[in-house]
Parts: structure tokens; sequence; C-alpha cells
């Protein structure tokens, strides 16, 4: 049986538009597919050329969004772009059950794992570009004041205000669409620190900066440990036997200043974090949404020089420079995205 699919992602994702009228191999375990993109037929995109599609009214009507710009902020090497809100699931394959799982043939799998499957991509694609794509706690561009107030005096109507957002995007290129789809296929999962990385920014947009500095900081702290345990033959001998399995973000940083490592973050700035964060931590203070959001930038700034994940090339307005590099070598060979 061959199965085809329309899938509505649960949260746009941006990609360049040269990613548009693609197919692309993925997967989630076992169970493997295509996702084939709709075409650039402004304003909304048009359905991708899969049989059967077309004779489907509420798949090519004129109000089905498959693809849409919208108002921001997009780095200019990275136009045009569009936000995705359909895709085609194709040529679906998935392992056959001959016990009590007779049931669980390819379209059950797909109808599963499609849910699975979106959460790996989106936290890839998170982690590569920055874009915000939880599709439970949703912020948005434009939010209206005071919604579910009903004043008796004075006698407002609704909503007294309205607060409008432009963001900066940085779309996913389609060789990193590619890259982000096959890496889900295979299973294999962004750095822990780039997860934290990802929910250290996700929770200052949402007003949760204590969570944010605790997050920011605990990034840094694999990284920092990470960098200097490369580095430890290096070391002078008293630095180096104060790293064990309980050496923590403090000790690092001691460690890599009394060492003289050269870091792209100045060590007094690691030490303010770390001082932010055992003030959440411990005492359950919560900082200034201004310093969660310097915390979370030294964050960033230290993983892109420093992380397994490495950026390159010019830095856009949003910071978002992210380039898939192989995280076995990355110290050695960074892999500049437009070389691809």
């Amino acid at each position: 049986m061959d199965v085809s699919a329309i899938f509505e992602l649960p949260v746009h994702i941006w990609v360049t538009c040269d990613a548009l009228a693609a197919k692309y191999p993925t997967g989630y375990g076992e169970l493997r597919f295509s996702v084939v993109l709709p075409t650039d037929q402004p304003p909304l995109g048009g359905p991708p050329d899969v049989p059967g599609t077309a004779s489907r009214a509420e798949l090519t009507g004129d109000q089905v969004v498959w693809a849409q710009e919208y108002a921001a902020f997009i780095p200019e090497s990275l136009r045009p772009a569009t936000a995705l809100h359909r895709v085609a699931m194709t040529d679906v394959d998935g392992p056959t059950y001959d016990d009590h799982r007779s049931w669980l043939t390819p379209d059950h799998q797909l109808a599963r794992y499609v849910n699975r499957w979106f959460d790996d991509v989106r936290t890839w694609a998170e982690v590569v570009t920055g874009q915000d794509l939880d599709p439970n706690h949703r912020v948005y561009d434009a939010e209206l004041d005071g919604v579910g107030l009903t004043f008796i005096e004075p006698s407002h109507d609704g909503a007294v205000g309205i607060t409008v957002t432009m963001p900066h995007v940085r779309p996913l290129r389609a060789q990193e669409w590619a890259d982000v789809l096959g890496l889900v296929r295979d299973g294999k999962q962004p750095p822990l620190e780039e997860v934290l990385s990802r929910d250290a920014r996700a929770a200052h947009r949402r007003d949760a900066d204590r969570r944010a500095i605790i997050d920011a900081a605990t990034a840094l702290e694999i990284a920092l440990g990470r960098h200097v345990r490369r580095v430890a033959d290096q070391l002078p001998a008293a630095q180096r036997q104060r790293i064990s399995e309980r050496t923590a973000l403090g000790d690092y940083i001691s460690i890599a200043e009394h060492s003289g490592l050269q870091l792209a973050v100045p060590v007094d700035r690691l030490r303010w974090l770390s001082r932010l964060r055992n003030d959440a931590a411990h005492h359950g203070a919560a900082p200034s949404h201004w310093d969660a959001g310097d915390a979370v930038q030294l964050m960033i700034d230290f993983l892109s020089a420093h992380g397994l994940l490495r950026r390159t090339g010019e830095r856009e307005p949003d910071g978002g420079e992210w380039v898939l590099v192989d995280s076995e070598n990355a110290e050695d060979k960074p892999r500049n995205s437009d070389d691809q």
C-alpha cells in the first residue's frame, strides 16, 4: 500500500525559498519517508507535486496556507525566505509485524510518530538557527493588552492597546534543511549544551529569567568543562590535578584563569554568570531581565567559539550564524555552510 499524507506543522519553520519544491529523505526510528516541500507561489505557496493532492479541495483552496512570508528582519544573504506551514510526506516505508502489532502498518506508524518527528526537527532547527518553535508555549509577534478585561469605569471597549514586535529570523538554508531531516532520520541529537542554549533563549523570551540563567550557566559549564579537559595535558600540573568528576563551573573558570587559557569571553564575565547561577539555584534569586539577556548572549558567544556546533562568517543582526559541523572534529575543522 502506497502511503502519502499532508502534515500541517504545529509551528511554522522559516526556510530559504530555494528549499521549496524539493523532496528530502528523512524518518523516525525504523520508519522512513520523504518530505516534499510546497512550491513557491505567493502569497500562500502552492501544494507540492504529489499524486492525489490536486483532487483534494481542502488542500488546494485559495485560503490554504502552504508557505507564507511574514513581516520579519531576514539577513540579506538569506533572502528570499518564507515560513513553512505544510509539507507532504511520501515514500513511507516501515517495518511489518506478524504478531499482536499487525495493525501497526506504515500509515499507522506515520500517525504515531509524526509529532515526535516534528519535535526532533524543530529542536535541530532551533539549535541551528535560533528560531523559537515551541508549539506548547507560543510567543506571538502581536499581543493585545487587557484581553479578558471588561471595564465598568472607564468605559473601555475590549483591549486597550496592542504590542507589536518585528522578529529577527534566521531561516534554514536548503542544505541545512536537508541536513536536519537526515540527522533526525539517523536518530542523532544535538549536543546537550546546545539544547540548554535553546532552552535558555526560550526562557528569556518568556520572561522566565531565573530559568534562563540556570540553563545558560549549565550550557556554559558543559562547554567550558569539555574545553578544559580537552587541553588538560597542556595545563600546569597543579591545575590539571583539580580536574575531577566533581569539578563545577566555578572550578573550571578558576582553572582556565590560572592556566592562562585564551577564551572567547573574558574570565570576569564568566565568573559573573557563575555568581548569577549560584544566586538563582541556591538562593532562589531572579536576575533582572536585562542581566538575563546579557547572560544568554554571553553563553551564545562562548558556545560559538568553543562548542561542538560552531558559527562562521559575518555576524547577522540576530546573532544567528549557526552551521552544522562534524561534532567529533569540531575543534579542528569548522565548516562554513556556504561551502556545503
